[in-house]
């Protein structure tokens, strides 16, 4: 029994799960918007929302307190292990021209700041409220090239259902649940 134990085994080892969860928290963090498995998505969403927590923490004690502004970067750095999202979350970097980063986004929100959409019912691949006979298909571009993604699955020996993990705009707000918008990254 896994009493008082948390988490998701997800059929990896430790070592593993730790890279994945880094691995997707990045691509969530470059991309804004991914689509993963929903096993994965859940499992990742509270990493994702600490790191922003702590880049919006370092952001209040920028001007103030300057050890402390870098003690929160560096535990950023320490978790994602990638430098251009660190800069990306901060503002820092190519991202100090264009308005702040990430965490200047949510400096008004208070948690939630991550939202998983699942994008199928009970057949996989097919968006929740359409037909049957409908295959939806996902045009994206990733890299400089155009790329599609078409959501077909099978009824039976596919265990996992695909969800678009993505960031919430920045707005304290609630805001309504908007069409899903075909620029997503496959991880």
């Amino acid at each position: 029994m896994r009493h008082r134990m948390r988490g998701r085994h997800l059929s990896r080892t430790a070592a593993h799960r730790k890279s994945l969860r880094q691995n997707i928290t990045n691509s969530l963090f470059v991309y804004g918007r991914i689509v993963t498995t929903l096993e994965k998505a859940k499992e990742t969403r509270s990493f994702a929302e600490k790191i922003i927590t702590i880049a919006k923490r370092g952001l209040l004690k920028k001007n103030a307190d300057r050890p402390g502004y870098v003690h929160c970067y560096r535990q950023v750095l320490a978790k994602l292990r990638n430098a251009d999202v660190a800069q990306k979350l901060f503002g820092e970097g190519q991202w100090r021209e264009t308005g702040g980063g990430i965490a200047q986004r949510y400096i008004n929100r208070n948690g939630g700041y991550t939202r998983i959409l699942k994008l199928s019912g009970t057949r996989l691949g097919v968006l929740s409220g359409n037909s049957v006979g409908k295959i939806p298909e996902l045009e994206y571009n990733m890299e400089g090239m155009d790329r599609k993604l078409r959501l077909l699955g099978r009824r039976l020996n596919d265990n996992a259902s695909r969800v678009v993990f993505e960031l919430v705009e920045g707005s304290s707000e609630t805001q309504p649940v908007e069409e899903v918008k075909p620029e997503v990254t496959t991880v």
